[in-house]
Formats: C-alpha cells, structure tokens, sequence
C-alpha cells in the first residue's frame, strides 16, 4: 500500500528529464492520486508557448503503485469515473454478448461501437489485414446466435455507449480482456 508521497516520488522519478511534476495540482481518491506533469520550462515561465498539451494525468494506485495513464479527450472527474466503471482495467477488450432480448435495439447499441473485423486478402504476394467496419446487417446476424465475441480493444473513448448498453434490458454482455480473439466477418 503506498502512501501519498511515494507516490509522488515514484511518479517524479518516472518523468523524462524535461517534465517536472505539477505540485499544486493533485487529485486525491480513497484508490489513489491523479497526478500532472508540465514542461519545466513553462512551469518556470508561464509562457504558453512553452506548454506541453494532451495530458489527462496519471492515476497512482495506492493499492498496486500501477500508473494509469489517462487521455486528454475528458475532464479528470470522467477520467476518474471511466476508471472507476473498470474500464481501464485493460487496454484491450473483447464485447462477450451473452443474451439478446431486443434484437434491433441490441443491434443499435453494438453498432453504435463503430466495431471493426479484419479479413485478410492475398495480394500479389502481400497479405493485407485492412480493418473494416460491421455493417448493420452483420452485426444483426453475429446477434442472431449468442453467446457471440467481438473484439473492442480500448474502452475509453466508448464508455458513454458502454454504459448505456449496461443500462438497457435488450443484450447482456460482458467485457473480457482480449486473449487473441480477432474479429472476422
């Protein structure tokens, strides 16, 4: 179980040369701290220019010491409830859908994941595996015989369609971690 100032030491130590921590801005859980990086240049000046952009900060786990690095695509308090959900439990998902009860409006909800499948195609030699999007037909078809797996990957950009597809009494899924699963059509 770390304490607040390891890990604020393991976070200082783990930042490149360039970076210093942001002290005055730390976000504090019953799970652990968010902590914020900047360049040390700007943090001496103040001058925008000298400002590093795209940090949504690192989570600390006071229980493991894991980092978790989050993006910049949402404030820390959705940062902080993406993580809380388990959605960043792992970096590669797969959609494990277990019972359809509304099969159209079950079908809405996986479409709305923007999912992709990989076929790969021989060409002169080459094998491309070019990801291609499921239709609203295939996607229909895969619901049609459950259980059925599809390959998600990375959860935080849709954990608003997640949520609301927990929130739903049409299909019951649950997240998997990936262990090769590869979608095909």
């Amino acid at each position: 179980m770390l304490t607040k100032s390891e890990a604020i030491a393991r976070f200082k130590e783990s930042l490149p040369p360039e970076e210093a921590m942001v002290e005055d801005r730390i976000v504090e859980r019953d799970y652990g701290w968010v902590l914020f990086s900047q360049s040390k240049k700007y943090l001496e000046t103040r001058d925008r220019k000298d400002m590093q952009i795209g940090s949504g900060g690192t989570l600390v786990e006071k229980a493991t010491g894991r980092f978790i690095e989050f993006g910049s695509a949402h404030s820390t308090e959705v940062n902080l409830h993406i993580y809380e959900g388990g959605y960043l439990d792992c970096d590669n998902w797969d959609l494990l859908v277990t019972s359809v009860a509304r099969l159209e409006e079950a079908v809405d909800l996986v479409d709305a994941l923007r999912l992709t499948y990989v076929e790969p195609e021989l060409v002169s030699g080459i094998v491309w595996r070019v990801p291609q999007h499921y239709s609203h037909s295939r996607v229909r078809q895969k619901l049609e015989v459950v259980p059925c797996r599809f390959h998600l990957g990375g959860a935080y950009l849709c954990w608003e369609t997640l949520e609301a597809m927990k929130s739903s009494t049409a299909l019951r899924f649950e997240l998997v971690p990936n262990q090769g699963h590869c979608n095909k059509a």
